[in-house]
């Protein structure tokens, strides 16, 4: 080999930069950088979603209503359900009966379009009140 080679090798290796000491830090440094950079891309991109989720309160459980709401996303396939509160008996949301009592479910149904309409109908409920919350993901 050249000596030139072996010159500039001994000079890179007694470089006090970067030597056995300092480049886990600078690793270390960088791989911390890349995680909050991620986080924070993620945190951006979950708040940009906002729009795609929204409550209702249906204060009168023995009313029939159709709740209506208006997203941003134009390639939809489902669209989450999220119902809280207390009837006295049975109610119906997006089609499918619910037991009275105390209401902690959520509903998982296919959904093709930007604009959300959920009926919600009494069926045995004379009294009580829901929070009803959707969330449509988009899709990848």
């Amino acid at each position: 080999m050249n000596r030139s080679y072996f010159i500039l090798i001994n000079k890179l290796r007694n470089f006090t930069l970067i030597n056995h000491y300092t480049f886990p830090y600078m690793f270390c440094n960088k791989f911390i950088f890349a995680l909050v950079l991620t986080a924070i891309q993620t945190a951006i991109f979950v708040s940009c979603n906002t729009q795609n989720r929204g409550e209702w309160e249906v204060s009168d459980a023995s009313r029939d209503t159709m709740l209506n709401a208006e997203t941003n996303v134009s390639d939809a396939t489902t669209m989450i359900l999220k119902i809280e509160g207390h009837t006295d008996d049975s109610v119906k949301v997006h089609g499918m009966t619910i037991a009275g009592g105390n209401i902690n479910k959520e509903l998982k149904v296919d959904w093709y379009n930007s604009k959300v309409s959920v009926q919600f109908e009494a069926y045995r409920a004379k009294q009580g009140s829901l929070k009803i919350k959707f969330y449509v993901p988009a899709s990848l």
